[in-house]
């Protein structure tokens, strides 16, 4: 069972307290997800608290992970979100949670999106900077095997119909000879994003574009941070212009058609997570159905 907000917010507070040796913390939701993200005051500390990916993801190695990393881009003065300097960053784990804090970023607005070009070269900083991330820090391919992993979950359950399972596993079959040939296409095989959609880089007043939400980190292809970026134009016409932009000010030289076909990958690598997510955000049902009729047809 997914952890109730109430109580997630409950032992963040208990911990921060804990760490920072203070008892007058106020805390706000900023973000109720996959993640459940809170801001601490006067502090201006954010924690995030695994939700829905505690379903699935056991311990606290994925978590570990995205703070190192983000400490590697931190250093190297790349737009990413930064692991606190107030409390120890983690991850801890209190009351069945897993939860890390982070430096508040100062946003422009509600929603507001970020310049695309900027954002675009970010993304490209983001990958000339993990170059050089030792490889064996991370796992190969890691989100779309784990995509697979949680299959069993999500077939054994009422989510999906027989034939949309059916087709899903058709899909994987297909984006498996995607990824076999992707290394010997791509120029870059190496610490990518692994998540980087349009709505995990921020627009802020001070550092312009941020990219945030490292969780899914792996090695492989630039080529699938640039998919994850283009699914919703490409699968849906969603934000064409913005993601159009962001893909033109990407600057460093990648496989275009590789890009196209990790498409497919990109999407079945979010459908079993989206069936997850709806366990406990049952509005998301629409979005992995419209997401499986993109998949292509079962011959």
């Amino acid at each position: 069972m997914t952890p109730s907000a109430d109580h997630a917010i409950a032992e963040t507070l208990a911990l921060a307290r804990s760490l920072l040796g203070e008892r007058e913390l106020s805390v706000s939701v900023i973000a109720d997800r996959s993640n459940l993200v809170l801001r601490l005051d006067p502090h201006r500390t954010v924690a995030r608290v695994a939700m829905a990916t505690s379903l699935v993801r056991i311990g606290m190695t994925w978590l570990a992970r995205e703070v190192e990393l983000a400490r590697f881009l931190s250093a190297r003065a790349v737009n990413v979100t930064r692991p606190s300097l107030r409390v120890d960053p983690g991850p801890h784990e209190r009351g069945g949670l897993i939860i890390s804090f982070w430096e508040l970023e100062s946003t422009v607005g509600a929603g507001a999106p970020p310049s695309p070009h900027e954002a675009g070269a970010a993304l490209g900083a983001i990958h000339s900077a993990l170059a050089s991330y030792p490889k064996d820090r991370l796992p190969e391919w890691g989100g779309y095997e784990e995509a697979r992993q949680i299959m069993g979950r999500v077939t054994g359950g009422s989510v999906m119909t027989e034939r949309e399972v059916h087709r899903l596993l058709r899909a994987f079959d297909r984006a498996d000879a995607v990824v076999a040939g992707a290394r010997s296409r791509s120029a870059s095989f190496q610490a990518v994003h692994g998540d980087a959609h349009i709505g995990n880089v921020l627009a802020t007043t001070d550092r312009g574009a941020v990219w945030t939400d490292f969780e899914d980190a792996f090695i492989g292809p630039i080529e699938y941070d640039l998919a994850c970026l283009r699914s919703r134009a490409d699968l849906f016409g969603e934000y064409r212009e913005i993601i159009d932009a962001m893909t033109n000010a990407y600057d460093s030289p990648y496989d275009r058609e590789l890009v196209d076909k990790l498409g497919l990958v990109r999407n079945v690598q979010v459908i079993p997570w989206l069936a997850v997510f709806a366990e406990r955000h049952p509005e998301l049902l629409p979005r992995m159905r419209a997401r499986i009729e993109r998949l292509p047809e079962i011959q």
